[in-house]
């Protein structure tokens, strides 16, 4: 499944979707003691407005568009096949359109004794419908084209749950502002964690995967992952990055530039854009980076064991969407310079007067320091020290 498809579905899960249907929801509780408490199944269709569009506002966060990095599309392992593995549990569960309770019980108990969490969470789970239109040689949607195909699919949203403090507010009816206790939990909007199955691969279903939603890609769950979908758990977008900066300083050391640097990470940037749309999204391999240290300038010496350094480095590939970064960051003990990538090239690293410098290109001769717009000194007479010389 890639971004594309992924897009597909997220903007059709709105109950004003033509193409869409929420048939039923189930939410549950699950305690500090991992039991499951408070599970309801109900028509979408009955649920009153305002908490209807929480839940779908809620549930719409785990199908997140950034792919390999909050959201990933997981193979299962081959014992998620057999009578009691995980992918047999999904589809069972899902064959049930959340229509037997039982089922459902049976699965948000694996789910409390698998998931890694010892705080108190809630489930919101949807059993949807979607019947995807069809297209046009020119890759639009044909309004008056009828489809053959319904994809059926559960999404669910893992949300931490928190008892609200004490809070001062104002009673109406006695005209007077006090303390008043809230006695129920809070359900946070934001999931923690999340899945979608089965994926939505070529316009159709695909039941050898599941989408994982994690909020926090650097410490996704574990246990969720590799016990209850049984599915290998992926390296952390950290430990990518941290990858790929020690194939660099194993190839290039102290050879390794500013430019160097941001070049490759707007290779890696023009990737990730071809990837939103393309059927097979392309992965960084050690022939692909090379290209891109080729392109950026770095000698052809210096690339010879690119590949080879890869692959002692990194298991397979890497995701580009991990690795990219938005803006340019330049760190000292002292200071901290965001660049805008598009404003990459308007700063150099240079020695001037024996001293270690990073000079920043200006358009105009005013800029703003902490609210207040400055006007920058004119250019220092040839005679002049430079102000670090004075």
């Amino acid at each position: 499944m890639n971004r594309k498809e992924l897009s597909e579905i997220r903007n059709h899960f709105h109950p004003d979707a033509k193409y869409f249907t929420m048939e039923r929801v189930l939410t549950a509780f699950v305690d500090t003691q991992r039991c499951v408490r408070g599970v309801c199944i109900r028509n979408a269709s009955s649920i009153p407005s305002p908490e209807s569009q929480i839940l779908f506002e809620t549930m719409k966060k785990v199908l997140n568009v950034n792919l390999g990095k909050q959201s990933t599309e997981l193979p299962f392992r081959d014992h998620a096949y057999s009578e009691d593995g995980a992918q047999t549990r999904l589809s069972a569960l899902l064959k049930t359109e959340l229509k037997q309770e039982d089922t459902a019980l049976e699965f948000l108990g694996r789910l409390a004794a698998d998931a890694d969490s010892d705080s108190p969470y809630a489930v919101l789970m949807a059993y949807c419908t979607y019947a995807p239109p069809k297209k046009n040689k020119m890759d639009e949607i044909d309004e008056d084209a009828v489809s053959d195909n319904v994809f059926r699919y559960l999404v669910a949203a893992l949300c931490p749950v928190k008892k609200a403090e004490g809070a001062l507010v104002y009673n109406q009816s006695d005209d007077e502002i006090l303390r008043q206790e809230n006695p129920n939990a809070v359900i946070s909007k934001l999931p923690a964690d999340g899945f979608f199955f089965p994926v939505f691969s070529d316009r159709s279903t695909d039941v050898h995967h599941v989408l994982y939603y994690t909020k926090t890609p650097n410490t996704p769950n574990e246990k969720l992952v590799d016990s209850f979908f049984e599915c290998d758990v992926e390296t952390t977008v950290e430990e990518d990055r941290a990858d790929m900066k020690q194939v660099l300083d194993t190839l290039l050391g102290d050879d390794l530039t500013y430019e160097t640097v941001t070049t490759v990470n707007e290779k890696l940037n023009e990737i990730v854009a071809k990837n939103k749309t393309d059927d097979a999204p392309t992965e960084v391999t050690g022939r692909i980076l090379r290209r891109m240290l080729s392109e950026a300038g770095v000698p052809e010496e210096k690339l010879v064991n690119t590949e080879k350094v890869f692959e002692e480095t990194v298991e397979t590939t890497l995701k580009p969407e991990r690795l990219v970064q938005p803006k340019t960051v330049i760190k000292t003990p002292e200071i901290v310079v965001n660049i805008k990538n598009e404003a990459k090239n308007k700063v150099r690293l240079d020695k001037i007067n024996g001293r270690h410098c990073m000079v920043i290109e200006l358009d105009d001769a005013v800029i703003e320091v902490n609210g207040y717009d400055l006007k920058v000194p004119g250019v220092l007479a040839p005679e002049q020290d430079t102000p670090w010389n004075t």
